[in-house]
């Protein structure tokens, strides 16, 4: 157990760096405020594929086309596939349910996450993990409750799909962790660029599709997608090989602290009472997560 203890920090600290980068998500949006949700999907995956190949030939040179070989096609497909479906059915569940409906559903992850875990990682939630869980849904609650609306039956089940999506990606990169999992993600990334670029031709009315966008919106994602999406990406799958499943996606949840954090900071806009209630009890529900079960004076998550 002590050997593991400083993978354990590493892995943690480089979750909480990807939750970080990934908290950017609403500071790049405000600077595209004509785009949508496809066209920002599209092109951030695009980008985010392109900075990840190059991240990966500068890493393995000659070696990356088998890199991508050697990952099992179950879990290239799981890790690529569930990007991909996340990615799409955010934008969507947006079109159907408020902003805030699917941040509360979307809290959900680490309960799929740990509902997922015995059976693909033979990792069992501890007690401690699933009462971070639950911490967790209840804040993001309290920050939302008065956006929530209750929908109707399809909206709510896409969202539904959205936390699960993600779920089954973090359990799919943890079951997988003694390979390097960035090059599933690349491509995760490049079938977004497809799937959004049809979807937005589709549904988004555009006559060039997804793929439809200016010379300085396009320059924006190009930044997007590295910063906001490649890098991050790249420090949680590495975290994954050492940071059991729910506690990756618990500390994840401080996205919806840092989100309104950045806002705050950068344009002046002031949190509404419930986001600081909310977010203590967000805080706390990751701190449990992260260090519950070595109070306890137990390993974290074992494997079956």
């Amino acid at each position: 157990m002590n050997e593991e203890l400083p993978r354990y920090g590493t892995g943690v600290l480089f979750v909480l760096l990807a939750t970080v980068g990934w908290s950017l998500a609403g500071v790049f949006v405000r600077f595209l405020p004509g785009l949508d949700g496809w066209q920002i999907n599209c092109w951030r995956g695009f980008w985010m594929s392109i900075f990840l190949l190059v991240y990966l030939v500068a890493v393995y040179g000659g070696e990356t086309a088998s890199k991508f070989r050697q990952i099992p096609l179950p879990a290239l497909v799981a890790t690529a596939g569930f990007f991909t479906a996340g990615s799409t059915l955010y934008v969507t569940s947006l079109t159907l349910a408020g902003t805030a409906t699917v941040s509360v559903i979307g809290a959900l992850s680490p309960v799929f996450t740990g509902l997922l875990s015995p059976w693909i990682t033979g990792e069992r939630p501890s007690l401690a993990s699933w009462l971070a869980a639950l911490m967790a849904v209840a804040g993001v609650g309290v920050i939302a409750w008065d956006g929530v609306s209750a929908g109707n039956l399809l909206s709510i089940f896409v969202c539904l799909l959205v936390p699960a999506s993600f779920a089954a990606q973090t359990v799919a990169l943890r079951r997988y962790r003694s390979f390097d999992m960035v090059p599933a993600i690349c491509a995760g990334g490049f079938f977004t660029f497809l799937a959004a670029g049809v979807l937005g031709y589709v549904f988004g009315g555009h006559p060039g599709g997804g793929w439809q966008v200016s010379g300085y919106e396009m320059l924006l994602l190009a930044l997007m997608g590295p910063l906001q999406l490649s890098i991050p990406l790249a420090l949680y799958a590495r975290g994954a090989r050492h940071v059991p499943a729910v506690t990756l996606t618990m500390i994840v949840m401080l996205d919806v602290v840092l989100n309104p954090l950045w806002a705050w900071l950068g344009a002046g806009e002031q949190p509404a009472p419930s986001a600081y209630v909310g977010g203590a009890v967000i805080v706390l529900a990751v701190v449990i997560a992260i260090f519950g079960d070595r109070w306890l004076g137990r390993q974290d998550m074992r494997p079956a």
